[in-house]
């Protein structure tokens, strides 16, 4: 695995160094970036601004929620690739794919994120008349600057991650040749891809509710960022199983047509034998069971559970 930025290399030294399970590195993280904001917050006067009533709450949770979005955004984006790599690696083991390693596409991921900073300052921010002399902006419109800067380049290279991470996934389906339709425990990646990134993107939103769904919020600006974060947390469910699913329907019906074929021969009273009845028996009972294999990885309720984590996400 090539992609490796700085932030990548610090969780992993935080994770594996200290033993501490995906939980709480986000909690270190998140929380950590979120009392850092609030106390700058405190050096520049917002807290008092806000407590004597000058201020909006929101003028004190927007720069707070931010920062710990920062704080979160990197451990989310950290534990995608290091799941999607686990979970690619498990699938060339069980069914000898051809790829030897997953590799994640550094310079389209960068631009994206390069996007994404200028679009969040466009939709969130309130231009000064003095933009262009940035040593005379106030602290108040430099410090949501940066963390805007930073939201929209972790949280659009995020988004864009979930989705083609969970393509790829997919598209191993293509090389598999045979699944044991009976015993799918082989194909459980796929399953644990979805429901593993799709819950990284609901605590996002978790997370940043608070903020986005504000009445005070610009609505254009808060409506884009949600949309496309649901968007992007569907996709990441749904994708990764969608090859597999495809595949799984394909071999399922061919089995069955092979086995209505030999339930017709053995139908005809003319020239069945009692061995032929006999085994007519046990097509018919292997016609249930092939019929009663699910196409998919993972069963509804699945499905059913993340998109309630999504509702509960937004509030």
């Amino acid at each position: 695995m090539t992609y490796r930025p700085l932030t990548h290399r610090a969780l992993q030294w935080l994770a594996d160094n200290l033993s501490l399970p995906p939980v709480a590195v986000g909690i270190v993280c998140t929380t950590t970036l979120g009392l850092l904001a609030l106390w700058f917050s405190w050096l520049i006067g917002i807290v008092d601004e806000v407590a004597v009533g000058r201020l909006p709450d929101i003028a004190l949770r927007a720069p707070v929620t931010l920062y710990m979005m920062l704080g979160y955004l990197p451990v989310a984006m950290y534990y995608l690739m290091r799941w999607t790599t686990g979970h690619f690696d498990e699938l060339v083991r069980e069914f000898a794919l051809e790829h030897e390693s997953m590799l994640f596409p550094q310079s389209l991921s960068n631009w994206i994120g390069a996007a994404g900073s200028l679009t969040m300052c466009l939709l969130f921010l309130d231009m000064p008349n003095n933009l262009l002399k940035p040593w005379s902006w106030p602290a108040g419109f430099t410090f949501p600057l940066v963390g805007l800067v930073f939201l929209g380049w972790f949280n659009f290279r995020f988004m864009f991650l979930l989705v083609w991470t969970a393509l790829a996934i997919s598209r191993t389906a293509k090389q598999i040749c045979h699944i044991d339709l009976f015993d799918t425990s082989g194909v459980k990646p796929y399953a644990q891809q979805g429901v593993r990134t799709s819950l990284l993107a609901v605590i996002s939103l978790s997370i940043s509710s608070n903020l986005w769904l504000d009445p005070s919020s610009p609505t254009l600006a808060s409506g884009t960022t949600v949309v496309l974060l649901i968007v992007a947390t569907i996709l990441a469910l749904l994708l990764p199983a969608w090859g597999i699913h495809l595949r799984i329907k394909v071999m399922k019906q061919s089995e069955l047509k092979k086995i209505r074929k030999a339930i017709a021969l053995r139908c005809d009273p003319g020239t069945r034998s009692v061995d032929d009845a006999q085994q007519l028996r046990a097509d018919l009972a292997l016609e249930r069971r092939l019929l009663e294999v699910s196409e998919w990885p993972f069963d509804a309720g699945t499905y059913g559970r993340v998109i309630l984590y999504i509702m509960l996400g937004l509030g």
